[in-house]
């Protein structure tokens, strides 16, 4: 037992040296994951219902980063994101806090398929209780939910 523990302190003490791990931030794994910027169904034709375009950016403020639906014109909301991480390759999750709009405090926990040009969210959980999407499908339609789309800059 003796040796045993003699052994498990050296290791830990060779340990000492290196710097602690640190979490990415959520604007650094999106950027890693190439998710910044504009998406949409259609990236072609403007925001509205059905083709909302939706916008993930860095913040300077908060977890750093956000994302902003666009519905149309004048009416939108944003949602800061505030955990990014990968499941397995190609899939990835995220939790949402709602800082806009009716839902204001509301949080997401979504996982999406992500590709390099596009990514579909298959589930998705308010902190409400509410799934909203499950197995790809909106539940509150029983449509697919789409691809997104990366909009080009």
């Amino acid at each position: 037992m003796r040796k045993f523990l003699a052994a498990a302190f050296a290791v830990l003490a060779s340990l000492s040296w290196m710097a602690p791990v640190h979490a990415q931030t959520p604007g650094n794994m999106l950027a890693e994951l190439g998710i910044l910027g504009r998406w949409a169904a259609d990236c072609t034709k403007p925001p509205s219902g059905p083709n909302p375009h939706l916008v993930f950016e860095r913040t300077a403020t908060g977890p750093g980063a956000q994302y902003t639906v666009i519905f149309a014109p004048n009416s939108s909301t944003t949602r800061s994101i505030d955990n990014v991480r990968i499941v397995k390759p190609g899939v990835v999750a995220m939790r949402f806090t709602t800082t806009t709009g009716e839902s204001t405090g509301l949080a997401f926990d979504i996982t999406m398929l992500l590709e390099p040009a596009r990514y579909r969210v298959v589930g998705s959980t308010g902190s409400d209780g509410k799934v909203y999407i499950k197995d790809g499908i909106v539940v509150a339609t029983g449509a697919a939910n789409p691809w997104q789309n990366k909009c080009p800059d």
